[in-house]
């Protein structure tokens, strides 16, 4: 299981919407804070590369190299955002 960081946090609050965000901080290890910064500064390019490492389904997970485009887009803007 990957460590995550102490900062993030988990709404639990039961809302789809907190479920897919919590997922994807999860994912990334990566804080609201940050996770809202992404979502305001990134291309609509970038968005989709960010949410292609997620994989599209069970039968089409993410390839290595959607993985990495992901984490590229995703150190990107956590590097500009500290």
């Amino acid at each position: 299981m990957k460590n995550l960081r102490e900062e993030i946090f988990f709404k639990n609050k039961g809302g789809i919407i907190d479920l897919f965000d919590d997922m994807i901080k999860s994912a990334f290890n990566i804080t609201d804070d940050e996770y809202d910064y992404i979502c305001e500064n990134a291309t609509d390019d970038e968005l989709n590369l960010f949410l292609g490492g997620l994989g599209k389904n069970d039968s089409e997970p993410a390839t290595f190299s959607d993985i990495r485009k992901s984490l590229e887009v995703r150190n990107k803007y956590v590097e500009y955002y500290k």
